[in-house]
C-alpha cells in the first residue's frame, strides 16, 4: 500500500496493465489476469533489487529458497465459488499458523525466509516485524460484498485505512475463487505493514518493495491477458 501517512486503499497484487478491449469488454482485469512464470519474475527482480550484483539466475535460486507454498496458488483458480465465511476463517487459521511460526523462527535464530526476503527488498539490515499487528488484521479480516469499499475490477483483496497502523483487510466478496486463492490473498495482505524499519525517519516500507519481497517469497505476479495479446506474448503463455 502507499506509505504515506494517509495511505491510499491499493490492491492485493499488483495491478495489472491494461490492453485492448476487444471482444473481451465486458471482463475485468481479474478475469484476464495470468501469472508469469518464476524465471521471468526472476529476471524482473533482477534489475530492481538493491543488490545489484545478483543475476537472474541468482535470483530464481532464492525465490526457490523462500518459496512459501501458502502464497504460491492460481488466483483466482480454477473451479473456484463464491468465498463463504467458513471459506474465510479456514483461510485466517492458516495464515494465523503462518505468522505464529515465522515469528517463533525469527525469535529464535533470524533464520525466518519471510524476514530475508524483507531485508533483501528493503536493503535494510535491520527491520522490525510487528506480528501482533498483522495477525490482529487477519482476525479482523471481512468481506466486501456490496462492493462499499471497492469496485472490485482490478484485484481480489486490499488494504484499506486513513493510516497505515489504522489499516484493514478486505476481500472481494462477489467473485469467485478457490479456498487456496482466498489463502493467498489473505496471507498477501497481512504482509503489507508487517516490516518496519528501525532506523530514524518513516518507518513503513514502500508498497513496491513489500511487493518485491513478496515476490521472493512466491506470491503469484499477475499481468493483464489483452496486455500479453498486443505483445504477441499470449500464445507463449497458454
Amino acid at each position: 500500500m502507499g506509505k504515506a501517512p494517509n495511505a491510499k486503499p491499493t490492491g492485493s497484487k499488483r495491478k495489472a496493465l491494461r490492453g485492448p478491449k476487444k471482444d473481451r469488454s465486458k471482463l475485468e482485469v481479474t478475469d484476464q489476469a495470468i501469472a508469469l512464470s518464476d524465471t521471468e519474475v526472476a529476471e524482473a527482480l533482477a534489475d530492481v533489487l538493491p543488490t545489484k550484483l545478483m543475476t537472474p539466475a541468482h535470483v530464481f535460486v532464492v525465490m526457490q529458497k523462500f518459496k512459501q507454498p501458502l502464497l504460491k496458488a492460481l488466483i483466482p483458480g480454477k473451479a473456484g465459488r463464491l468465498p463463504t465465511n467458513g471459506m474465510l476463517q479456514a483461510a485466517k487459521k492458516k495464515v494465523l499458523g503462518f505468522l505464529k511460526r515465522e515469528e517463533a523462527k525469527e525469535a529464535k535464530d533470524s533464520t525466518s525466509d519471510l524476514v530475508r526476503a524483507f531485508q533483501l527488498a528493503s536493503g535494510e539490515v535491520s527491520l522490525r516485524f510487528d506480528w501482533s499487528f498483522a495477525k490482529q488484521r487477519v482476525k479482523k479480516a471481512s468481506f466486501d460484498r456490496q462492493r462499499k469499499v471497492d469496485k472490485w475490477d482490478e484485484c481480489l483483496a486490499m488494504t484499506s485505512g486513513d493510516t497505515n497502523a489504522t489499516s484493514e483487510i478486505f476481500i472481494c466478496g462477489t467473485k469467485f475463487m478457490t479456498q487456496r486463492a482466498l489463502t493467498s490473498v489473505l496471507c498477501h495482505e497481512a504482509l503489507h505493514n508487517l516490516a518496519r524499519r528501525v532506523r530514524v525517519g518513516n518507518p513503513f516500507l514502500a508498497e513496491d518493495t513489500e511487493h518485491i519481497a513478496m515476490a521472493l517469497l512466491g506470491d503469484p505476479q499477475l499481468v493483464h491477458e489483452p496486455s500479453l495479446i498486443e505483445c504477441g506474448l499470449a500464445e507463449s503463455k497458454k
